[in-house]
C-alpha cells in the first residue's frame, strides 16, 4: 500500500459562526475518530475547511430553508452540489455539524434532524444525478468505446455530528479544563457549578443552554475541545456524543480508511 493510499480527507461543515467554530468541531472529530479506530494515524487525515460560499449556507442555516427565497434557495442548492462533489471521492468524508436545539430527551422532535433527513440526505442523490446529466461528455476515442462509468455517490461518507442541545453539552464534559479556565480568567466565579458536573455528566445534554449560565460562555470552546478532552468519559454518558460516535463507527468505509492510516506507523 502506498503512503498516498493511506491518507483520507475530512471536510468540516459547521453551523457555528464563531471565530473558532470550525477548529472546535475539527478537534472534537479528531477525538471521536480515536474511539472509532483507536490509534489511527491522525497525521494522515487531512481536515479540510469548506469553501466560503458553502460556509454561508451552513452558518446562516440556509441549508434547511424551504426554497421560497430565491437567493437562499440558490445558496442551499450550491451547498448540496458541493457536498455531492465531495462524496464522489472514495477517500473523502464530509462532517455535517448542526446542534439538535433540544434537550436529549426531546431529540425526536428536533427540527434540525428532520430537515437534515429531508433537505440534505434525500435530495443529495437527485442533485448528484442532475450534475452528471449536465456534465460535458468526453470525446470517444474510437467508435466502440464507451463512456467510463460515473463515480458513485458515497452517501454513507456524509457524517452527521449532532450535539444535544448544543455543542457546549459536549465541551463542558471537560470539567477539569473548564474549572481551570474559570479560575484563570474569572477568578473561579463558577468553579463550584462546573466541578459539580463531574458526578452528573449526563445532565449536560438536558440543559437548555449550559454556556449561558457560566462565565466561560463560548469564548473557550476551542481550548475545551483540544486540551485534555475526556473522550471516553463523554462517550460513556451514552447520549448525543455517543450517538454521533456510533454513527461514524457504522460507516465501514470510514473504519477501513482509518485502519489504513495505521499501516505506516
Amino acid at each position: 500500500m502506498s503512503l498516498e493510499a493511506a491518507r483520507l480527507s475530512i471536510v468540516i461543515l459547521t453551523e457555528d459562526s464563531g471565530e473558532d467554530g470550525r477548529a472546535t468541531v475539527e478537534a472534537l472529530v479528531g477525538r471521536m475518530l480515536e474511539l472509532v479506530v483507536p490509534g489511527y494515524g491522525r497525521h494522515r487525515v487531512d481536515f479540510l475547511p469548506s469553501e466560503p460560499k458553502e460556509e454561508e449556507a451552513m452558518r446562516g442555516n440556509v441549508w434547511k430553508t424551504d426554497g421560497k427565497n430565491p437567493r437562499e434557495h440558490e445558496r442551499r442548492v450550491r451547498l448540496l452540489r458541493y457536498i455531492a462533489r465531495k462524496l464522489l471521492s472514495p477517500n473523502t468524508f464530509v462532517v455535517f455539524h448542526v446542534d439538535g436545539d433540544r434537550p436529549w430527551t426531546e431529540r425526536n422532535s428536533s427540527e434540525n434532524l428532520d430537515k437534515f433527513d429531508r433537505r440534505v440526505l434525500t435530495q443529495l442523490p437527485q442533485v448528484a444525478e442532475r450534475g452528471r446529466a449536465n456534465a460535458p461528455r468526453t470525446r470517444l476515442r474510437a467508435k466502440d468505446d464507451a463512456e467510463p462509468p460515473a463515480p458513485a455517490l458515497q452517501i454513507e461518507h456524509l457524517l452527521l455530528v449532532c450535539p444535544f442541545r448544543s455543542i457546549e453539552a459536549w465541551l463542558y464534559q471537560n470539567v477539569r479544563r473548564a474549572s481551570e479556565i474559570c479560575r484563570r480568567e474569572h477568578g473561579g466565579r463558577h468553579v463550584g457549578d462546573i466541578e459539580a458536573w463531574e458526578g452528573k455528566r449526563a445532565e449536560l445534554d438536558e440543559l437548555p443552554a449550559p454556556d449561558q449560565a457560566l462565565c466561560l460562555k463560548k469564548a473557550h470552546n476551542k481550548e475545551l475541545a483540544s486540551r485534555g478532552f475526556p473522550t471516553q468519559l463523554a462517550y460513556d454518558v451514552g447520549k448525543s456524543f455517543a450517538e454521533s460516535v456510533d454513527r461514524m463507527a457504522r460507516c465501514g468505509s470510514l473504519r477501513a480508511a482509518l485502519e489504513r492510516t495505521r499501516v505506516w506507523e
